[in-house]
């Protein structure tokens, strides 16, 4: 009878573990062609006053030591809003700059302006967030999460602990398939971050290869972090500058999947890359600062030697002639499906004080364009254009002028941004290329300082 009994229920276990084999709840996995990409990389400005500033003073000089995240005027732009005060603060425009520490305002500052007030110049950016979904679970959340500006994330000044986001609302975030919008903050690993959330999503088919974007900045944005205490101008690594940020996948208020990224900023450099990324982007003056060297089929002037990754100075130009510099670019990532960098300007050579510009190239009589390219061949007429040269590149990278010495005009703005250099595969080594500034100008151009910023824009795509 005993024996009867045991098989009895040796049979019952087996049949058991047949008939109620284990089905997972959850059939997530993470998503593909993660990045966010930035409007803007620009770092926020945020330096000290110097000894020595008194009242009445028009132009003020900035800590060069430790006291503050930016060391220097490089980060500023004439026409810039800046805010000079602690507690009370008073608003001035950059009207001009000089060595690597004055800065020239508008007005002169008063009596409160003295040594260790800050100075500050917020950047803003939005932030778009683009993922291909690969699962779906029946009460679909996804969360964004970037780090935040320390303890006091709202607070509307910058530091380098991360953004922050004094202002705004979650009218100022635009979630894919008809989600609803929430913005808060968390604290993940003993850190704060800026928590964004798409919930109470409608029908969407998920793991068809489609990209969703959620859009983070409205008619507010996030503020840029100011630059780290180790911050190296032009550079952005994983010692300085880098940022996570996350995005979680929830079914309801269960945690299902979660996919991890980095972003960099510099002064004029934005990089974003996703999953623990390796990226390396910088502007340098390697092998263009020596007069004559031929750079995209033309000589380097007499401005050569004071070209540095900030800075391109042609000083007085030859009339009714090409005036050439050039800088040199370097990029590399790990990810799988490449990168892209992108260029704009800020805006046409405008003079310093008025509203008179050099215009944007045409390539006279060949009509090119911030998409296409042709050759210049004429110098009768004031325009202002770039030209590309392959550096050293391995297969797969492209320039976004593929013949010698063609040119183009920059594009006015992040919308009008073109690739300069890209591939879709990882890179075996740096790729590298430079990029040839050309400027002419006619016997009636006004005489003056023109002055406008380049903006290069680094994404890798995992």
């Amino acid at each position: 009878m005993k024996k009867i009994l045991v098989k009895s229920i040796l049979c019952l276990v087996f049949l058991g573990l047949f008939f109620f084999k284990y089905v997972p709840t959850s059939q997530s996995v993470p998503v593909t062609n993660l990045k966010n990409q930035l409007s803007s990389a620009q770092l926020s400005y945020f330096s000290r006053l110097a000894a020595g500033n008194t009242a009445g003073d028009s132009t003020i000089i900035i800590d060069t030591g430790a006291t503050a995240f930016s060391a220097n005027n490089f980060n500023l732009d004439i026409g810039d809003t800046i805010f000079i005060g602690s507690g009370t603060t008073s608003t001035f425009t950059v009207k001009g700059l000089s060595d690597t520490n004055a800065i020239s305002l508008s007005g002169a500052i008063g009596a409160g302006a003295t040594t260790g007030v800050p100075a500050i110049v917020p950047r803003y950016a939005t932030h778009y967030v683009s993922f291909a979904p690969q699962s779906y679970d029946s009460n679909e959340v996804w969360q964004v999460l970037i780090k935040a500006n320390g303890a006091t994330p709202a607070d509307g000044i910058p530091d380098a602990d991360g953004f922050d986001m004094a202002g705004f609302l979650s009218t100022d975030v635009t979630c894919p398939w008809n989600g609803t919008e929430g913005v808060g903050t968390t604290t993940l690993n003993g850190s704060n971050y800026i928590l964004i959330t798409c919930s109470a999503l409608s029908s969407h088919t998920f793991g068809d290869g489609t990209t969703d974007v959620v859009v983070i900045g409205g008619a507010h944005q996030l503020m840029n972090p100011a630059p780290a205490l180790n911050h190296t101008v032009g550079q952005a690594n994983a010692s300085a500058d880098t940022y996570t940020f996350y995005l979680r996948e929830l079914n309801g208020t269960t945690l299902v999947t979660t996919n991890t990224g980095k972003i960099a900023l510099t002064e004029s450099v934005r990089v974003t890359v996703t999953v623990d990324p390796t990226i390396t982007f910088s502007v340098g003056n390697s092998g263009v600062t020596s007069v004559g060297t031929t750079i995209c089929d033309s000589p380097l002037g007499s401005g050569a030697p004071n070209t540095t990754g900030a800075s391109v100075d042609f000083g007085s130009l030859n009339l009714s002639a090409f005036n050439n510099l050039a800088q040199f670019i370097q990029c590399t990532t790990n990810a799988a499906n490449g990168y892209v960098v992108q260029a704009f300007e800020s805006n046409r050579l405008t003079m310093i004080g008025g509203s008179t510009t050099i215009p944007d190239t045409t390539c006279p009589s060949n009509s090119c364009t911030p998409t296409s390219a042709a050759a210049w061949t004429t110098n009768s007429t004031s325009g202002f254009g770039y030209s590309l040269q392959v550096g050293t590149t391995s297969a797969g990278a492209v320039l976004g002028i593929t013949t010698s010495g063609n040119y183009k005009p920059f594009g006015i703005g992040y919308a009008n941004a073109q690739p300069i250099m890209s591939r879709l595969n990882t890179p075996s080594s740096v790729d590298s290329a430079y990029i040839g500034y050309r400027v002419t100008v006619s016997t009636v151009q006004p005489a003056g300082t023109y002055q406008n910023e380049i903006n290069f824009i680094a994404t890798a795509t995992f």
